[in-house]
């Protein structure tokens, strides 16, 4: 297990081709163009799964959205695993399916005509795909910083900022903290999303929620390492 601060780099092309679980926080994944602009073409949240695998390259940098604690792999390692062990292979499967969800779900929010329409889908999706608790409560979580959350949605944090406090005028949602918001009305957001809510109920529901469980990747109870020279293997 390795951790890693907010803003690290994880993974970047040059480094040895490994693959990894995030345990807690979030990764982004970001690209380059020439002129030294980044793009976030995905977040994973904990508990998610990073990296690709049999003989296929991973073509983005991957750093921690937040602090992180990551269970990292040799590529080559985790490959003859997969082949050993029917459980994380179907795991591996599973969590490749909620990724390509995840990505439908966002060139939904990306399609929306305004700033504010794709955050209020965005916290819609969120909520939806929330625990029970948090689904009850109101609650969504953004596990990235205002700067990251505007990139993911294609606009610039200014943008963001009028948004999210247009609608906390409007009575529709409150500010917990910066990265915590508690929905008061449910149907003034769907409103201003200008989505189907119904439409957005069945797109989660068809993925499933994930659950915080101990994963087959996590067979390491050692000690969580700060990032280092090398790849630290969690388990053999």
């Amino acid at each position: 297990m390795r951790e890693f601060s907010q803003g690290e780099t994880i993974y970047e092309l040059g480094m040895k081709d490994i693959v990894g679980y995030v345990v807690s926080g979030a990764v982004k994944l970001v690209t380059f163009l020439p002129d030294g602009r980044s793009n976030i073409i995905g977040v994973i949240e904990a508990p998610g799964f990073f990296g690709r695998i049999f003989g296929v390259a991973t073509e983005f940098t991957i750093e921690a959205a937040s602090s992180v604690i990551v269970v990292c792999f040799e590529r080559s390692a985790f490959e003859a695993q997969l082949v050993a062990d029917p459980e994380l292979e179907h795991f591996i499967h599973m969590e490749n399916l909620h990724q390509l969800d995840e990505a439908h779900e966002r060139i939904l929010v990306l399609a929306c005509t305004s700033v504010i329409e794709r955050v209020s889908t965005f916290m819609m999706l969120k909520l939806l795909a929330g625990s029970d608790e948090d689904r009850i409560a109101g609650v969504v979580h953004v596990p990235i910083n205002r700067r990251d959350f505007a990139a993911y949605l294609a606009t610039t944090e200014e943008s963001v900022s009028r948004s999210i406090q247009a609608l906390v005028r409007r009575g529709t949602i409150a500010v917990i903290n910066s990265s915590n918001f508690r929905i008061l009305k449910r149907a003034d957001l769907i409103a201003i999303s200008r989505q189907d809510e119904e439409y957005l109920i069945d797109m989660v529901r068809s993925r499933g929620v994930k659950e915080a469980k101990r994963s087959p990747v996590e067979r390491s109870d050692g000690p969580v390492r700060r990032r280092g020279a090398g790849v630290i293997v969690a388990a053999e």
